[in-house]
C-alpha cells in the first residue's frame, strides 16, 4: 500500500453518510487487508480520492439527499407512534386493578405454582415449601402480577409497537406500587422489585 495514497474504512464511510447500498453503487471494490486487531478477520479501505470523487456525483448526493428525507420522515413516524403509545400507557396505568384475595391463600397459590413449576422443568430435587420468607413474598408478588393483573394482557397488546421499550418499566412500575396498596404485607418486596428494576435501566445507560 502506498504511503502517499489515504484509505478509509467503512466505519468512516458511515459517518460520512455512506449507506451499504451507496457504497455498493458509487464505489469501486475495496482492498482487502488484514485486520489489524482480529487477526482472522479482514477489513475493506476505499481510496480517499474514489470516495471524494463519488461524493461530488449529482447521483450520489441526489441519493443522499432523498435517504434524509426518508430518515426524517420515519423519525416523524417513530414520534407519532411513541405518542400513541404514552396515551395506551396512561390509560393502562388508570385501569390497573389487582384482585384481592386472603393473604395466606395468595401465599399458597405461589407456592403451589412456583412447585409446579419445578415439576414441569423435571427439577424434582427442589421443593418450593419451606423457603424463606423473602424468596416467598419475591413468588408471591411476581405470582400476583402475572396471575392477578392485567399485566401480561397489556405486555401481549403492546408486544412490538413503538414505544413499548420505555412503556414497559413505567407499567410494571405502576402496577407493583398497586400491588403494594392492595397487599401491605408485600410493599417491602414491590419496592426492592421496582429499585432493582430502575438500578437496570441506569447500568444500560
Amino acid at each position: 500500500m502506498s504511503e502517499k495514497e489515504k484509505y478509509i474504512t467503512k466505519s468512516t464511510l458511515k459517518e460520512r453518510g455512506w449507506s451499504e447500498k451507496l457504497i455498493q453503487e458509487f464505489l469501486p471494490p475495496p482492498r482487502e487487508v488484514q485486520n489489524p486487531h482480529y487477526s482472522r478477520m479482514s477489513m475493506y479501505l476505499w481510496k480517499e480520492k474514489d470516495v471524494i470523487e463519488a461524493e461530488k456525483r449529482q447521483e450520489f448526493t441526489d441519493h443522499l439527499e432523498k435517504r434524509k428525507v426518508f430518515q426524517k420522515r420515519a423519525q416523524a413516524a417513530v414520534r407519532t407512534k411513541n405518542e400513541k403509545m404514552k396515551v395506551i400507557l396512561a390509560k393502562a396505568i388508570e385501569e390497573i386493578e389487582v384482585q384481592e384475595l386472603d393473604y395466606e391463600e395468595v401465599v399458597e397459590r405461589a407456592i403451589r405454582a412456583k412447585q409446579a413449576w419445578y415439576d414441569m422443568t423435571d427439577q424434582y430435587e427442589r421443593t418450593a415449601y419451606g423457603a424463606d420468607e423473602k424468596t416467598v413474598q419475591r413468588w408471591t408478588v411476581n405470582y400476583i402480577r402475572h396471575n392477578l393483573t392485567k399485566y401480561d394482557a397489556f405486555l401481549w397488546s403492546a408486544k412490538g409497537k413503538t414505544g413499548i421499550s420505555f412503556a414497559y418499566p413505567l407499567y410494571r412500575k405502576a402496577v407493583l406500587e398497586k400491588i403494594s396498596d392492595v397487599y401491605p404485607y408485600l410493599c417491602e418486596e414491590c419496592g426492592r422489585q421496582i429499585s432493582r428494576a430502575e438500578q437496570t435501566e441506569e447500568e444500560k445507560w
